[in-house]
């Protein structure tokens, strides 16, 4: 049994106490403490392509290298991001994903399934995506979809002229996303209202024109959950700000590459090569092609926007653990897993899985 003392993040607030646990939380006491460690559930990321070298798109060893990588700054379960590509690439990276998942290494966080983004994407949003993008196949999507791994889809409804794939998802449990998308309000506004998510909110979308509104005004009228890019290179503050009080489930992704957690220099997305310096990725025309953040950079960028520690631990755990239907992460109380950080003096500290600590 392990212990430890401090503030701890729960669903009603900090508590100031003693938390105990082995493989999942046993119990939280209330005790008078002066430790100043804060204890929050451990980030979840649902849009992560890649990590210390290593892009979702290699299958085995991409996930692996990210799913070891980002552990070491706080991050505890993903969905292996795919980008746009062909059939057999998908279902490369939907083998290993099942593979990675059914066998975890103890030093990685846990990979909880797939994000497909894409392939049915607009070609006139693709943003930092190869240019592999079609319509809608319903039997392309439905065989995917069987693998049983695939948690979340991004997609561009204007690619889905019949309007196929919300149903298809649906009896799969799969869970939409609009992105990269140039649809209009009134489409994306209906699809926010039978319960589709956003994909990076305010990046490769249709925006906020008052006479010509779009995907973002859409997420920003009905959306209930959204992903926005917490790196403070993606969104600036007053945008998050505007999210923050129009979205009452919006949660923080990093949509990393390969570049995170390595030094400045050219890496690998999917087919594209991108280029890392400082703490932006791009394409070689200066295009912003996904991030190197990492969660303790989440962590950092939300102190900065002014979230107390209690919204950190719902904007990075709680509320996408939600969207993915899991009860048993995202949270800390009595026979949740013992997926856990702790931060002192505003830095990361440690990184538990599993109750074993990895950092």
């Amino acid at each position: 049994m392990t212990e430890l003392t401090g503030r701890i993040v729960t669903a009603n607030g900090l508590v100031e106490g003693c938390l105990q646990f082995d493989q999942s939380i046993v119990s939280i006491n209330e005790i008078a403490s002066s430790d100043q460690r804060i204890i929050l559930p451990g980030m979840i990321d649902c849009h992560v392509h890649g990590g210390g070298g290593g892009d979702v798109m290699d299958g085995l060893p991409g996930i692996r290298s990210l799913g070891r990588t980002h552990a070491q700054f706080g991050l505890t379960g993903f969905l292996a991001t795919t980008v746009t590509a062909d059939y057999a690439s998908i279902e490369r990276v939907l083998d290993a994903a099942t593979q990675v998942m059914d066998h975890r290494e103890p030093t990685d966080a846990r990979c909880l399934g797939v994000h497909l983004e894409g392939p049915y994407l607009s070609d006139g949003k693709l943003g930092a995506q190869p240019p592999s993008t079609r319509l809608v196949d319903p039997m392309e999507a439905e065989a995917w979809f069987q693998h049983g791994c695939v948690k979340v889809m991004t997609y561009a409804p204007e690619r889905d002229p019949d309007n196929v794939l919300p149903e298809i998802a649906r009896a799969h449990g799969v869970k939409l996303q609009i992105g990269h998308s140039g649809c209009d309000y009134h489409q994306a506004s209906e699809l926010f209202g039978c319960g589709c998510g956003v994909t990076h909110l305010f990046n490769a979308m249709s925006g906020l024109h008052h006479r010509d509104p779009g995907v973002a005004f859409a997420a920003l009228s009905t959306a209930e959950y959204a992903e926005i890019i917490c790196d403070d290179v993606h969104v600036t503050e007053p945008a998050f700000q505007l999210a923050r009080g129009r979205i009452p489930q919006l949660y923080s992704v990093t949509d990393s590459t390969s570049a995170a957690g390595m030094p400045d220099g050219e890496y690998q997305l999917g087919t594209h090569e991108v280029y890392k310096k400082n703490e932006a990725v791009t394409l070689r025309d200066g295009t912003l092609a996904g991030s190197a953040a990492t969660a303790d950079l989440v962590v950092k960028t939300l102190r900065k926007f002014g979230l107390d520690w209690v919204e950190i631990g719902l904007m990075t755990s709680t509320r996408p653990a939600n969207w993915l239907g899991l009860d048993n992460v995202g949270q800390i109380e009595p026979g949740a897993l013992a997926d856990l950080v702790t931060y002192r003096d505003g830095e990361l500290e440690s990184v538990w899985i599993g109750g074993s600590k990895v950092f």
